[in-house]
């Protein structure tokens, strides 16, 4: 070895004697130098990187965590790789690839090569990557991957020769590869609570990728000799037609593993290179319709139970696709007595089975699109009616008609806020006075990415995203309030976001809004009124929950302004 790394890095002009002396004050007992001095700013990590090669004499590599395999990660024990801080990063005929944070641990190295049965070619890395990767490698949202060896083994090439009929039979063959392989990655996304599952073809490899807090992720990829297999496998469940691949195609199937029973809404579309699949996750289990579980605040649920407790009028949501409008909707209906009144809906599709609710499927083909089955609906004595989305002139019409008759309606427009859904009901042909006379309160609705809880620490946000939520706002920031950043941990896979959390802003039709309404005016001082009269908007909703650590000041910046 070449010496101590302070050394080293003051030899080389890196740092002085005198920032060296600083950082080895500062690191404490259990800190690293290097650490140290690339948090203080005074090196970078490629300069640390560099001198850690010249101390141990190995080289240097910089790693990304989901560039690497997961089976290869999995070669030597978690408990080890992570008291020894070491992860296999790749293998290559006997020899096995090993990042270390002390490459000069002989005892550790021995023990690699005892347990994975490989010659140990050691490198060095940074703690993090290490620990990133070994995080990544054995979080069970990738177990999906462990499967891949057994795929590539079995003779699948000769099933695909032989046609789809026989790749399509080991359904009834629940050990083979295939059937454990669309397990995993429908339970792993399960596990994980992505909202989706994207089987995308690409050459050589099927890309898979689950939305997570709204996120895309790649979780792993399939080889291109099993991509027949593996969309077979998904369109038999799903009781799709396995021989049709030039059309689009639905379908829905449902798994039951370890007592956690999901379901999955499956469309197909053919795509250049193949057909792309994506499944929505529809969780039986695990989906609780209460304000609490939504995550809606004490004040914002009142105004909401306030809105529910009216006979009759419209009760809109707003917000792009996405941000959780029906989630909400049915919240709204399962906080409503199904006992003494009754409760019917139209949606496309129907997402989760609600009791004491009649859902009715929507099927333009057949003659029920939103307009027409609400027409028939109307035949059904209903009280509260639940429609999927106004988005043409039929369906506006008879939903103000059936508010206005007595009926308690709820359903969603596509606008940017509350106040928009307005001048929206006036495109779709509805004149002011009877939105006016219709309207009982609209609810704008986003979906942020809530903060790691086991990560989080105090930051300060950017200044110019903070400036801009605040343009024209009235918000009152205290001097000493604190802003959070997700560091990254195991926890969240380094992202420093776990879960989500909503956002709300809720319109409400008071008799003084109803006469500006009437008279059309415009949004601006639609706006005008509203905030006079207490609605608080999306951007102070979101700074609130920015400070109650919840969220941050860029989170919310990013979602307002896409």
């Amino acid at each position: 070895m070449a010496g101590r790394l302070g050394d080293i890095l003051v030899a080389r002009g890196a740092i002085t004697e005198e920032q060296l002396q600083a950082a080895l004050s500062a690191q404490g007992a259990r800190g690293m130098l290097g650490e140290t001095l690339v948090a203080r700013g005074l090196i970078s990590n490629d300069q640390l990187g560099a001198a850690l090669a010249d101390q141990f004499d190995v080289p240097y590599r910089e790693m990304a965590p989901e560039t690497i395999n997961p089976q290869v990660v999995c070669l030597i024990p978690e408990a080890l790789a992570r008291q020894r801080m070491m992860t296999p990063v790749a293998v290559k005929g006997g020899t096995m690839t090993l990042a270390m944070v002390a490459p000069d641990d002989m005892n550790a190295i021995s023990e690699a090569e005892l347990i994975s049965g490989y010659q140990v070619d050691p490198i060095v890395a940074l703690r993090r990557d290490v620990m990133a990767t070994i995080d990544r490698g054995f979080d069970e949202r990738v177990a999906a991957r462990q499967t891949i060896i057994d795929i590539k083994i079995q003779e699948l090439e000769e099933a695909s020769a032989a046609g789809k009929a026989e790749l399509i039979a080991v359904k009834e063959d629940k050990d083979a590869p295939v059937v454990r392989l669309v397990r995993s990655i429908l339970m792993g996304a399960v596990n994980v609570g992505a909202s989706d599952i994207h089987l995308e073809p690409h050459d050589p490899q099927m890309r898979v990728r689950y939305r997570t807090d709204g996120q895309l992720s790649q979780v792993m990829t399939i080889p291109n000799h099993t991509e027949a297999a593996i969309i077979g496998r998904i369109k038999v469940m799903a009781d799709m037609d396995t021989t049709e691949t030039r059309k689009p195609q639905d379908g829905n199937l449902s798994i039951d593993e370890n007592g956690t029973r999901a379901s999955f809404r499956v469309s197909a579309i053919p795509v250049v290179g193949g057909e792309k699949i994506v499944m929505r996750v529809i969780d039986e289990g695990n989906k609780i319709f209460t304000f609490d579980a939504l995550g809606m605040q004490e004040r914002e649920a009142n105004v909401v139970k306030e809105l529910l407790d009216k006979p009759h009028g419209m009760i809109i949501m707003t917000g792009p696709t996405g941000s959780g409008k029906t989630t909400t909707m049915y919240t709204m209906l399962t906080n409503i007595d199904s006992t003494n009144t009754n409760i019917s809906t139209v949606e496309d599709p129907v997402e989760f089975k609600l009791p004491g609710i009649n859902q009715v499927a929507a099927d333009s083909d057949h003659g029920m699109g939103f307009g027409n089955a609400l027409k028939y609906l109307m035949r059904q004595d209903p009280d509260v009616i639940m429609i999927g989305e106004i988005r043409d002139h039929e369906t506006a019409v008879s939903g103000v008609q059936a508010a206005l008759t007595g009926h308690l309606l709820i359903s969603t427009l596509h606008t940017n806020d509350a106040i928009g859904a307005v001048p929206r009901l006036n495109d779709l042909g509805l004149d002011y006075f009877k939105i006016a006379g219709a309207l009982l309160g609209v609810i704008a609705q986003r979906l942020l990415r809530g903060l790691c809880q086991h990560c989080k620490e105090p930051s300060v946000p950017n200044q110019r995203m903070l400036e801009a939520l605040l343009d024209g706002q009235d918000i009152e920031i205290p001097t000493d309030a604190t802003f959070y950043k997700g560091a990254g941990c195991g926890k969240c896979m380094g992202s420093g976001y776990a879960g989500r959390i909503p956002i709300y802003e809720i319109f409400m039709i008071s008799p003084a809004i109803q006469k500006a309404i009437e008279a059309g005016l415009p949004h601006s001082r639609l706006r005008e009124l509203a905030l006079k009269e207490g609605m608080v908007e999306l951007a102070p909703a979101g700074i609130q929950q920015a400070l109650q650590g919840r969220t941050t000041v860029e989170e919310v910046y990013y979602k307002l302004s896409s």
